[in-house]
């Protein structure tokens, strides 16, 4: 099947004369996740992970994924013909530079005036994508062409745009208006001294409309464009989506809406005189190229993806609120997973299912914030496992790793335990205290005003550093409030990213350990930057856990922690207990007084 639709897109390659095509999961909007008739890759090489590329050739095919997926990419490709490049590996070219080395080598077989052409699909294509293509197959002389979307004419069965309804948010918990956002951007397309702002990204969309859709699995998003001059606000959407109360509601509060299709006519021909603002990282090509050349164009990031990650007393509350609720069906989660485990019919699936069942239950639950990463044994060690029928195992003696999260009306909840089913090996304990060790690094730090993520990623890490240990992952990530589970515009990371960790800012904490073949070990909370004291070197800021739920104590090795980490990891049990307990029944309460008991240090060395 993969290899007939390989050979079907090359055929439509060679009739628009283009020598490789790029296909990514990537809807006209740079989301991260996308909806299903967007996955372009996943269609055409089997493999469904959340980011990767494929590229494919006259006579070769290559798919590109980062360390989260190593594993199941080489499951999923196996047999099809397409070579699996594990990006982030010293050897391992990225696909720019593959690309342009085998157009080197195959210029001697055209005309010596006649330039290679690599296609993307131009209404889905992030212009910075086409830009950063350019610069580095600059040398192998070629050309990028954006061009219409050649599967459409191979994929026979492709689903249409998602027409899920859209539904008001209540400002109870937003904390603002739609109309004092607007004002917001309007001040800021003024300070820019620019005539509009051209919106693509979804979830910015959603949260300066206040408005949430179901267009995109385990994200409340909806297929939009927005045009914010400082006279109108037009919202570029599928008429079908909106009650005709919620419309009457956005001309009350001076939004216009507008067909989905319009935006490119739009842009085209009635965008206002002045500069235009938009991201590069989220605004097709295609909507760039329609521009007319009188209006200059500057490129950065959406103002609204600032506004919206530095969360307001309003949504801050909410989030707390969900916290509790969401660690409360954690506990009763870990509570029944440990009683039901040694009768042997508990699996990756059903201990996902029970999670799920367990969370519906709270006051104000919407949903998953994405699929459960249920991975046992050495499932653990695959970082964005996905359990289906066939891989699906039964758990026993060994480490269990579960990696799940909820979207609550007032917050989205992230979370990844470890946990010890049986009896621990020194090496699993080591493992799991090296990467406590660095989430409390994490959270208890003290950083100066204008810290980027990239930075703080290192601190984190250096605590496996010390012992040739490392994970293949970020540190941590952005987090929406009844928003997308991952979000920017922050991130701690290994690449660079130079945005300031900001007070109001809520991201991951989720250092982690993967062996593989054996296990995986990550402990996740989420945190929320606010301000601590300024000396005589500025302001500093620290990070406030927000995250309820105990973390394993049968997998510490306390010989390997200092009295400070000890220290904390005590006070965060006391702080859970406190906060959770109220909201158990006896039973379950009886169980998290256990697994919040104070440790201590054992007298005269390492624990067995």
């Amino acid at each position: 099947m993969v290899s007939q639709r390989i050979d079907a897109l090359r055929r439509s390659m060679e009739k628009r004369g283009l020598d490789a095509w790029i296909a990514a999961d990537a809807d006209p909007h740079g989301s991260e996740y996308v909806a299903e008739r967007y996955r372009a890759r996943s269609w055409l090489s089997g493999f469904r992970g959340s980011a990767g590329t494929l590229v494919v050739t006259r006579e070769a095919a290559g798919l590109w994924v980062d360390s989260r997926y190593y594993l199941e990419a080489e499951s999923a490709i196996a047999g099809t013909g397409i070579e699996l490049f594990k990006s982030g590996l010293p050897e391992v070219p990225e696909y720019p530079v593959w690309l342009a080395d085998r157009l080197i080598e195959q210029r001697g077989e055209r005309p010596a005036a006649e330039r290679p052409a690599v296609g993307v699909p131009a209404s889905t294509t992030p212009i910075s994508h086409v830009r950063a293509l350019e610069g580095e197959l600059a040398r192998a002389g070629a050309s990028v062409v954006p061009s219409d979307d050649l599967l459409d004419e191979i994929w026979s069965d492709r689903p249409g745009r998602p027409t899920a309804p859209v539904t008001e948010h209540s400002a109870d918990f937003t904390g603002e208006s739609r109309v004092q956002k607007l004002a917001r951007i309007r001040d800021h397309i003024r300070e820019r001294r620019a005539g509009s702002l051209l919106l693509s990204s979804l979830d910015d969309i959603a949260w300066l409309t206040n408005l949430r859709g179901g267009d995109v699995a385990y994200n409340p998003v909806f297929l939009a464009f927005l045009v914010v001059t400082l006279d109108e606000a037009v919202l570029f959407i599928d008429s079908e989506k909106l009650e005709p109360r919620m419309a009457e509601a956005l001309a009350a509060d001076g939004f216009t809406i507008a067909p989905y299709r319009a935006v490119r006519g739009y842009a085209a021909n009635r965008m206002p005189e002045g500069s235009v603002l938009l991201s590069p990282g989220k605004t097709a090509v295609e909507l760039r190229t329609v521009l007319p050349d009188s209006r200059t164009v500057i490129e950065e990031t959406d103002i609204t993806t600032f506004f919206k990650a530095r969360k307001n007393r309003t949504e801050l509350e909410g989030i707390r609120n969900a916290m509790r609720r969401d660690g409360a069906a954690m506990v009763r989660f870990l509570r029944w997973l440990e009683e039901s485990v040694p009768g042997g019919e508990v699996t990756e699936r059903s201990a996902a299912a029970k999670l799920e069942q367990l969370r519906a239950g709270g006051y104000n639950y919407v949903g998953p914030s994405f699929p459960t990463i249920s991975g046992f044994g050495e499932h653990g060690a695959i970082v964005h496992y996905s359990v289906d029928e066939e891989s699906d195992v039964v758990l026993g003696d060994g480490v269990y790793l579960v990696d799940s999260g909820a979207h609550y009306f007032d917050g989205t909840t992230d979370i990844t335990r470890t946990v010890m089913l049986g009896r621990r090996s020194k090496r699993t304990a080591a493992d799991f205290t090296v990467v406590l060790k660095a989430h409390i690094a994490l959270a208890t730090l003290r950083f100066p005003k204008g810290t980027a993520g990239v930075q703080l990623d290192a601190i984190a890490r250096a605590e496996l550093w010390r012992t040739l240990r490392n994970y293949g992952h970020g540190t941590g990530h952005g987090v929406g409030c009844y928003l997308n589970v991952h979000e920017g515009p922050q991130k701690l990371a290994t690449r660079l990213s130079d945005v300031p960790i900001e007070p109001g800012m809520i991201s991951s904490n989720e250092p982690g350990l993967y062996r593989r073949g054996e296990y995986g070990i990550r402990i996740e909370n989420l945190v929320h930057t606010v301000e601590d004291e300024s000396g005589d070197f500025g302001p500093f800021h620290r990070f406030e856990t927000l995250t309820l739920c105990p973390i394993e104590l049968q997998l510490i090795d306390t010989s390997l922690l200092t009295g400070a980490e000890l220290e904390w990891l005590n006070s965060y049990h006391e702080w859970v207990r406190e906060e959770l307990s109220p909201l158990l029944e006896t039973e379950d309460r009886r169980w998290l007084e256990e697994h919040t008991r104070p440790i201590e240090r054992p007298e005269g060395g390492a624990s067995t």
